[in-house]
Parts: C-alpha cells; structure tokens; sequence
C-alpha cells in the first residue's frame, strides 16, 4: 500500500460513511415530523438494516490496517486529513468494541423507544416507557464498560459529549452555580413576581407564529434555500451538510413564547451545521466541536441575542403587525422584561435564564444515581418530582410536565444534559471576547446580524469537529474555560432587570 491509494481508499470510506448517515438522518428527521404514526416498525428494520451494513463496512480489518497505514505515515498527510484520521481512529476504537448484533439491535431499540416516548407523554403514560428507559441505560452502561472497564460508566459517557469532561468536572462546575448563581435566583424569583407577563397566554394564531419563525430566521440572514423548518413533538435539528440543515419547532397557541425560544434556539444549531468550512462537507469532521459547544451557538442565539432588550426592541414592531390583537396593550419594555422574568418553572425548554441550570443539575444528578445507585425506574417519576420540589420549590401535576418532558433518553443520549449548561457558560465566554471588536448591543439594535455571524463563524462554526472544546476555547478566547463570565453576565442581567 502506498500513501496515494490509501488517502484514496480513505476517501472513499468516508463518502460511503457520510452517504449512509445522509440516508438514516433523513429517514430519523422524517419519522419524527412527517412520517405516517404507525410507520415506526417498518423505519426501525430498515435503520437497523442500515446500521448493520455501516459496521460491516467500516469495523472490519481491512479499515483497521488502512488507518493504521495512514496513522503511521501522518507526516505525508494535510492538516486536515491528519485530523480526520485521528477522529476515525477514536471512533473506530469506540465501536468495535461493541458487537455487531449489539450494535444494531440498540439502533432498532432507540426507533422503537422514541416511538413508545411520544406516546407516553401523550397519554402521561410512564409506564409504558419505563422498561424502555430501563433497556436504556443497561444498554449504555454495558458498552461503556466493553470500551473500557477500567473507568466509571457515566464518566465514559459524559466524554463522548463533551470531550475531556468527567463527573468531577461537571460536580465542579455545577458547584460554582450553585454558590455564585442559586442565592440570586431566590432573590430574582421573589422581587420580580409581579412582572407582568399574562399577555404570553393569549391565543396567538398558529399561522402567524409559524411566519414568525421565517421571519426570524431572514433576520438572522438564514438562507431558505439551505434549511427548512419542521414541526415535532421536541425540537431539534438535523445538520446533514451546508446546504441541507432542517429543525423543528412545537407550536402552541397560548404560548407565543414557545416557538419564539425554540425557534432562535434551534436556529442557532442551524447556523452552525451551515457555517461549517466547505472542505468539511460530507467528512467526519461535519459536526460542532462537542455538544456543549454546539449548544453553546444555539443558546447564544436563543438568550443572548433573543431575550437580550436591543433584539426585543428590534423585532417588536414586527411582531405587533403579526399579533394586533394580542400584543394592543403591550410595550417592547413589558415584552422584555416577560420573556426574562425569572420564576420557578416545570419545563426546561421554557425556563427562563437564571433558572435554567437548576433543571439540568436535576437530570444529572438522576443519570448518575442510575449509575452509581442502582435504582428502579419504577422510583424515578418520585425522584424526579422530589428533586423538582428540593431545587424550584414545584412538584410536577403529572408525569408529561415531568419525567417525561424530554426526549433524550428515548433515544439513549445519556450524559447529554450537562451540555446545555456548559453550553450557556461557553457562550457567556464567546460573547466577552466578540465585544472586544464587534458592537454586539448597536448591531442588534439595527437587527444587522452580519458581524455577529461573521465572528462567530469565524472564530467557531467553520472549525466544524476539527478540534477539541478546549482547543476550540483557548483559540477563539485565548483562555481556557472560565465560568466566571457565565456568572456574571447572569448576575449583571437579573440585578439590573
């Protein structure tokens, strides 16, 4: 084998590897918005069909010795194929480890359970997903412990999500809210109860806030040719390259609120997926450095950006045209200070800003309880609900508003949760920086996103999976993770709402 042939032979598996994602992220994106109720059995043997022919192609000898050829002879390779070798060598040595049948039999099970998922919070029926949440985490836990038995499970799974991070990093982080952050929101939740925000329950047309998410999106200089917007039962996005990105949004018509947030939330991964550098498409490098720092970009533009006075100010107008009825005795000022209002709060896509982490240190602290204490699922509705009591003072009315809000452990993403914390404090960093050359509150004010974008792309989108959160941070920050902005931009925001 000579370099030539295996950079060749390399390219190929990766187009090959990149058609096969393309076809199943289609088909997950279609069974989760449009595709018929009943359909999920038949989308589950053609996915598991799928997933059994990705591992056979890729997880075979032939693949071993070629990286391994090209690992050996790295200083014949760019920079770029360096970094794309080192990501299927890590990933290689991830999934061989686990057995074929195993492997395809657990994509099978996360069709399966996101469909029985939908129908117990429909139906507030926990029961029925109860063993599949079960099937969940032994299946997780056991190959956690295949790739590497001399490691706590958890902690294998936290790094598949944010790379370099352990349970103690996480306690430690959350620690530093908890000391810096929770004593302002006893204050806030109290001082600011009387803000006026019953005007977010009137009836707001359907048709009208699906224009707003468009209208949004143009704002934000998103072109419509490259995404498109779907409804789902919980949002997400599916990134496929940069002319293909679609997510979803939920509308409800007395919560205007909702798809506003969703929207800008689930737009902000949508620019990532579509501000990835060109030589990125159709690579393993297609992707955000980690989840953390993909939510870092949609949390950016979901709080920063959304619930920020200058954005508010901007889009109102637009917005009363939209909703005259609705909005007739409302102000940009009482909009404002709505949206931020801080209050104890059961669902954690809703919540406001200072609240938000206490919802996912409860989720954390649950997925390692399932780890480390071994308990029943039959237990976790009560635990979830005393845990909602102990951190927000509220006690979920049913299972729907609670344990079951969130789809992630349908589908066995396990270790996700502290992403979206990590996500807010990296992009309370991100923001620091870009002020430094970028007039972020005069540029928001004109509704001009093109400097903004231009920074962030820059500085974090284009980089795609090439490197590591904490490379990622000290070259765009020329630091490494501080939380301390995360903190104080929650501290200056909410003490001078």
């Amino acid at each position: 084998m000579n370099i030539k042939n295996a950079i060749k032979n390399f390219n190929e598996l990766e187009q090959l590897q990149n058609a096969y994602h393309y076809t199943m992220g289609i088909t997950n994106f279609d069974g989760n918005t449009v595709a018929p109720k009943n359909s999920y059995k038949a989308r589950g043997l053609a996915l598991s069909v799928l997933s059994g022919e990705v591992y056979k192609k890729f997880i075979n000898k032939e693949v071993k010795e070629l990286l391994a050829f090209l690992k050996e002879n790295e200083k014949e390779l760019n920079f770029l194929m360096t970094k794309k070798v080192d990501r299927y060598i890590e990933d290689y040595e991830k999934t061989s480890k686990i057995p074929m049948n195993e492997y395809i039999e657990y994509t099978k099970l996360q069709n399966e359970s996101n469909h029985a998922w939908e129908e117990a919070k429909k139906n507030n029926t926990y029961e029925t997903f109860a063993p599949y949440i079960q099937k969940m985490f032994d299946t997780n836990k056991r190959f956690a412990t295949y790739r590497d038995n001399t490691k706590k499970p958890y902690d294998i799974l936290l790094d598949d999500f944010e790379k370099g991070m352990e349970m103690k990093d996480i306690d430690n982080f959350f620690n530093y809210l908890k000391k810096e952050v929770v004593p302002i929101i006893k204050y806030s939740v109290k001082e600011y109860k009387g803000i006026r925000d019953d005007f977010l329950t009137r009836k707001f047309p359907i048709n009208k806030q699906k224009e707003l998410s468009y209208i949004l999106t143009d704002i934000l200089k998103m072109d419509r040719n490259n995404f498109t917007i779907a409804e789902s039962e919980h949002p997400f996005t599916t990134g496929l390259n940069n002319y293909d990105v679609r997510f979803t949004t939920h509308y409800y018509e007395d919560m205007i609120a909702s798809s506003f947030y969703s929207t800008m939330h689930e737009a902000g991964h949508a620019i990532y997926g579509l501000n990835h550098g060109m030589e990125l498409n159709g690579s393993i490098l297609l992707g955000g450095a980690s989840n953390g720092i993909h939510e870092s970009q949609s949390r950016f533009y979901e709080n920063l950006i959304g619930r920020s006075k200058e954005f508010i100010n901007y889009i109102y107008p637009t917005m009363v045209k939209l909703f005259p009825d609705q909005l007739a005795d409302v102000t940009a000022d009482e909009f404002f200070k709505a949206v931020n209002k801080p209050k104890t709060s059961l669902i954690r896509i809703e919540a406001d800003e200072l609240t938000y982490s206490l919802h996912i240190m409860v989720r954390y602290e649950i997925e390692r309880m399932m780890f480390e204490d071994d308990i029943n699922v039959k237990e976790l509705p009560a635990i979830w609900n005393s845990k909602y009591e102990q951190y927000l003072g509220i006690t979920p009315p049913n299972d729907t508003k609670g344990i079951l809000q969130d789809v992630h452990w349908s589908f066995g993403l396990i270790g996700y949760f502290p992403s979206y914390a990590l996500g807010s404090a990296y992009a309370s960093q991100f923001i620091a920086k870009m002020k430094e050359t970028v007039n972020f509150n005069k540029e928001m004010a004109k509704g001009n996103f093109t400097n903004i974008n231009k920074w962030l792309k820059e500085n974090i989108q284009k980089y795609g999976a090439i490197y590591t959160p904490k490379e990622l941070i000290q070259k765009a920050c020329n630091e490494e993770f501080n939380p301390k902005y995360y903190c104080d931009y929650l501290k200056n925001k909410f003490t001078s709402l």
